[in-house]
């Protein structure tokens, strides 16, 4: 008696079928961990690119120039008539070149002003914005507006509105005020 055999390839699940024949998922696998691994290079290369680009300088300078200019608005728009001296000390080391020059130069003229009409400032910041920055040149505008309570004394305080414009330049102390300049409001006189 003869025995025919099956010369035919066993479907998969069947018996007969080669436990060393990988399938499908087998064969996709190393092409896969070769595009995983380009994606992950890109993806770095894109990363590291990114953290020394111009976008990141500029905003980084950006943030600064913002935090320190409202910083700034509230050192110059605050005195205490009982302490000028401390208050104009805040003046010089928020300011640089011109205005820091003419405040040095005024100290004392301001300073008898402040103290001979015994007034008291204090000032906050309703709102900023950088509106240029180069941080290649070290320069921004900012533009702020400010409520500063005046309380002469023994009398009520009033709230007057201010609007600012400042230039910045960056010094190794931070940035600092080296223009400014009132901005007029649309209705007001003077």
């Amino acid at each position: 008696m003869t025995t025919d055999l099956d010369e035919r390839p066993a479907a998969a699940g069947e018996p007969g079928q080669s436990v060393n024949e990988p399938g499908r998922f087998a064969r996709l696998l190393p092409v896969v961990a070769v595009v995983a691994a380009v994606l992950a290079l890109v993806t770095g290369g894109l990363w590291l690119y990114s953290l020394n680009s111009d976008a990141v300088q500029v905003a980084q300078a950006r943030d600064e120039a913002l935090r320190d200019a409202r910083q700034a608005v509230i050192n110059l728009n605050t005195l205490d008539h009982k302490d000028a001296q401390k208050g104009l000390d805040l003046w010089i080391q928020s300011s640089a070149g011109s205005v820091r020059d003419e405040f040095v130069k005024n100290r004392d003229a301001y300073a008898k002003l402040v103290t001979d009409q015994k007034r008291t400032t204090t000032a906050t910041v309703t709102d900023a914005a950088v509106s240029e920055v180069d941080p290649r040149a070290g320069t921004a505008r900012v533009l702020a507006g400010v409520d500063v309570t005046v309380t002469p004394e023994g009398q009520q305080p009033a709230v007057t509105r201010q609007r600012i414009e400042l230039g910045m330049v960056r010094t190794d102390d931070g940035w600092k005020v080296d223009a400014l300049e009132p901005l007029l409001t649309p209705g007001t006189n003077g």
